[in-house]
């Protein structure tokens, strides 16, 4: 190391997968967005509660499917299938986007959202309704409810639970 310069670290690599994976038809991903700095900014009703009608009009614009969705104070869960107009990516953009801006209707100032998002394909030995009663049940984990049917800001946009 020369004195007087900073050290030389090697460059983060990309985490994403190549763009044509988050179009493939057929497969499902688990998304997780988390709000920047873990601000609860869900933890009010009124703003989680405008964060569904907005997944649930994209979803329907788009044709994407949501698996499942759970809106917990300080992060978001989707699992998501892409449609043949929309791809993962920009469904997750959009719809943070989206959500910003009804955040920001209801008072919430300034970037509601860290970059990007953490991401899992399932793969053919995962069953998709494990991940989905995963996602659903966050919010009982977390010690918000005891059944997560009580909770107002999760659930299914394909399957009738």
């Amino acid at each position: 190391m020369t004195p007087g310069r900073p050290p030389s670290y090697p460059r983060r690599t990309r985490a994403r997968l190549p763009a044509e994976a988050y179009a493939q038809l057929g497969s499902i991903c688990s998304i997780t967005v988390a709000v920047r700095d873990r601000r609860p900014v869900f933890a009010d009703a009124s703003t989680a509660g405008a964060v569904v009608p907005v997944l649930r009009e994209l979803a329907a614009a788009t044709g994407v499917r949501v698996y499942a969705y759970c809106v917990m104070p300080d992060h978001v869960h989707l699992v998501l299938g892409p449609s043949l107009s929309c791809d993962l990516v920009t469904f997750a953009g959009r719809f943070k986007n989206l959500a910003q801006r009804a955040a920001w209707k209801r008072g919430i100032e300034g970037s509601v959202w860290q970059k990007s998002f953490w991401d899992h394909f399932l793969r053919a030995e995962e069953d998709l309704e494990r991940v989905v009663e995963y996602v659903l049940n966050n919010p009982v984990r977390r010690g918000l409810v005891q059944e997560w049917r009580d909770y107002p800001y999760c659930g299914s946009l394909v399957f009738d639970l």
